[in-house]
């Protein structure tokens, strides 16, 4: 998403931990200081204030992170099981505390550190080059100061050197030789993951019990309750996809801008504007990817961008549209219209799924049946079969190896204590093992694999001594972290959590 996103408050900067990685800047507006009063701080840790566009910014960074895995848009009630507002603030004063501890120990970066960052930062380069005026119109443009903006870079060197300094750990060379050891045993392994749960949608339900059930007034509630829960991940907002040119005005004539657009405009049509986009827009985000801004619904933009793109015809550019950020070139590629879901187009799909999920002894002789099957299939080598009733049942199947370190190479989880069992006995012939773990049946068929070789447990050895680093170097700042955390005064405003 680009930088002219709408958000009411201040501040728009994210960044990665290790890697002083500039996030998109994006406004998604969730959180807005407004009906409650105004809050001047949210809180401080060891004396350092958390601004309310502090917290802004972790917020609305969690909102995008968990809107990616969730795959769209989040409900007022995703918002208060995922306990953002909490983990927010736990986000912060833990990032307040690891400023505090690299100023305790004396990390003080220096100027060429600073310029030598943020000059490798590509949204402030042009032609691969720093661009001072580029660099400041950005920073303006989401309402950030050079001296602002410089200090959290200041603050990210300094976390990023504690963090260096804490991975590195002596390590002993036998216990590196025992982890090369213990991997040099392989097994191939076919697995097929059993999650109980999802198997319920293959319970049949007849359309007489079907009827039965919802002349009944408390199961009509119940897919009334249940469809209300689902509504808004049911609902269809109106979205549109779209690219943009924008010719930023911040500390340019306006007048200027405002007729190189008007030429730039008689120039596009849609089936350039990719190619005019990388030319000439000055949206970091949309550079060199034609001015793609994706899919968004309404009131993700600045009105006056959202207004033109939503009412405009697919397939067309706009004229020119003004905005605090500059002038724009809209070109709408796609228009899907909103739907509201109503509950008679779910009524029996729901009916049918409280049926299912009702039926308990039905699931387990199902459980039952599936994974009698799939073993007989495994057990003779069936790969056919497996796959078929994989297929059939949406289970997952996959082949990979396995080893007394790293587990199955699949992707399926199971217990040390299974790994255990599963490399015990002879293992030159082939074996089947199942583990429950209550929800999830996992059904391995292995057979003897050739010994790691030397270079491959090499290679591991030297990537397990850096991951067994990184892990120690972890817990190591986790302890750091409580201890600062017990011995520091840390203040919250926690009518910021109620807001």
């Amino acid at each position: 998403m680009s930088e002219f996103t709408k958000n009411k408050t201040a501040g728009v900067f994210a960044t990665v931990l290790i890697g002083l990685i500039i996030l998109a800047f994006m406004f998604t507006g969730y959180q807005q200081f407004e009906g409650g009063g105004s809050v001047s701080q949210v809180g401080s840790v060891g004396g350092m204030p958390i601004k309310p566009e502090e917290y802004q910014q972790e917020y609305n960074r969690q909102i995008e992170f968990y809107k990616q895995i969730m795959g769209g848009e989040l409900t007022a009630k995703q918002l208060e099981g995922l306990k953002i507002k909490e983990s927010t603030i736990k986000n912060i004063v833990q990032r307040k505390l690891m400023v505090k501890f690299a100023k305790d120990l004396g990390t003080f970066p220096s100027d060429e550190e600073v310029k030598a960052e943020i000059k490798a930062l590509p949204y402030f380069q042009t032609n691969g080059q720093f661009d001072v005026n580029r660099y400041k119109g950005i920073l303006s443009a989401n309402r950030l100061t050079p001296l602002e903006f410089e200090q959290d870079v200041v603050d990210q060197i300094r976390m990023k050197k504690v963090q260096e300094l804490a991975g590195n750990f002596p390590l002993s060379k036998g216990y590196m030789a025992d982890m090369a050891k213990f991997r040099e045993d392989q097994l191939n392994v076919e697995v097929v993951q059993i999650s109980k749960h999802s198997l319920s949608q293959f319970i049949d339900v007849s359309n007489d019990e079907l009827a039965k059930f919802l002349a009944v007034e408390t199961n009509q509630k119940r897919v009334e309750s249940m469809f209300n829960e689902r509504k808004d991940s049911l609902n269809k907002p109106e979205e549109v996809t779209a690219r943009h040119i924008l010719l930023l005005t911040e500390g340019k004539d306006e007048a200027a801008v405002k007729a190189q657009i008007e030429k730039i405009a008689k120039e596009v049509t849609p089936g350039n504007f990719a190619a005019k986009a990388n030319q000439y827009t000055e949206d970091p985000s949309g550079k060199g990817k034609g001015g793609e801004l994706g899919s968004f619904q309404r009131g993700r933009m600045v009105p006056e961008f959202d207004q033109v793109a939503f009412t405009q015809k697919p397939g067309t550019v706009s004229a020119p549209v003004k905005t605090q950020f500059g002038y724009h070139l809209i070109f709408v590629e796609k228009k899907n219209e909103g739907m509201t879901a109503k509950l008679a187009d779910f009524r029996e799909k729901f009916a049918r799924e409280i049926i299912q999920k009702d039926k308990v002894e039905d699931l387990k002789k199902l459980t039952v049946d599936i994974a009698n099957n799939m073993r007989k299939a495994l057990e003779a080598g069936n790969e056919s079969e497996v796959k078929a009733l994989a297929a059939k049942y949406k289970l997952q199947y996959n082949k990979g190896t396995a080893n007394r370190i790293d587990g199955l190479s699949t992707g399926a989880y199971v217990s040390a204590d299974n790994m255990k069992e599963l490399f015990a006995g002879d293992l030159s012939k082939p074996k089947f093992n199942s583990f429950d773990d209550g929800a999830n049946l996992i059904m391995v068929r292995s057979t003897a694999a050739a010994k790691a070789t030397d270079l491959n447990a090499q290679a591991k050895t030297a990537s397990d001594e850096a991951g067994l680093k990184n892990a120690l170097a972890r817990k190591m700042m986790d302890n750091i972290l409580k201890e600062l955390e017990a011995n520091t005064k840390v203040k919250i405003n926690h009518n910021v959590l109620q807001m």
